[in-house]
């Protein structure tokens, strides 16, 4: 692999298509709708807060693999059977290259594999489809108004005139949240197209109903029940696959 270290980053390429591991800085998100970001502190520990963090790890996943059940997988919860046994083939054969950075990234407790009856309902899992290409979806929620349109797989637009929550929430703590920092570092993103009123002058192009959320409301609750449609109906219920 050439050039493994890029803007304070070093990027490594797993063989045989099982994605790459990313380890950066705290604000170094990424952008890939297939990735997952781990915080970890000194030690090469997982922890849950980022006030405890030193640095970030993004795993960009194979396409068999959700996200959302790698992290859960990670931090102990217990996951539908067949989700559970393929992350753990997939840590099987990429823990030998994370053994040489010092990382070892754990299954699920003993206690938690045996409870084979109190399985974890399904994460929801969504659907781009075509026919939603020239409908739009509406955000009045929390202080931040848009129209939104799905026009491609990872391609959202919202369009120019979006109202953006202006407060940033804060942890109980009085600082700012992993989650609001990602919010913050979109904005910046955009910044050039951002007023001080905190309405855009032009349209904005986004990855994921997740980034979308974000940058809108920072997020904190199911975006995809946010969007609705001209009639009421949600994003979530016109591409939720069942």
């Amino acid at each position: 692999m050439t050039n493994p270290f890029e803007h304070n980053r070093l990027t490594l390429t797993f063989p045989d298509q099982l994605g790459r591991l990313v380890i950066g800085d705290l604000l170094d998100i990424p952008d890939d709708v297939s990735s997952v970001a781990l915080l970890y502190c000194q030690g090469a520990s997982l922890v849950k807060q980022d006030d405890k963090a030193d640095r970030l790890l993004s795993f960009i996943l194979p396409d068999d693999i959700d996200p959302a059940y790698f992290t859960a997988y990670l931090l102990g919860e217990t996951l539908p059977a067949n989700q559970a046994k393929i992350i753990k083939a997939y840590l099987d054969q990429i823990s030998p290259f994370l053994d040489r950075l010092g990382y070892t990234l754990t299954s699920l407790p003993d206690n938690a594999k045996k409870e084979s009856k109190k399985t974890a309902p399904a994460k929801a899992q969504h659907r781009f489809s075509k026919t939603l290409v020239g409908t739009p979806f509406y955000v009045d929620y929390d202080g931040a108004k848009a129209e939104i349109y799905w026009v491609k797989r990872q391609e959202l637009v919202i369009k120019k005139g979006a109202s953006l929550k202006q407060e940033t929430p804060l942890n109980k703590d009085g600082s700012v949240g992993f989650s609001q920092k990602f919010a913050l570092t979109l904005r910046q993103e955009h910044a050039d197209v951002i007023g001080a009123d905190f309405k855009t002058t032009a349209d904005i192009h986004l990855k994921s109903v997740n980034e979308v959320g974000h940058l809108l409301f920072f997020a904190g609750t199911n975006s995809w029940l946010v969007l609705k449609d001209s009639t009421g109906k949600t994003l979530d219920s016109h591409t939720i696959v069942k």
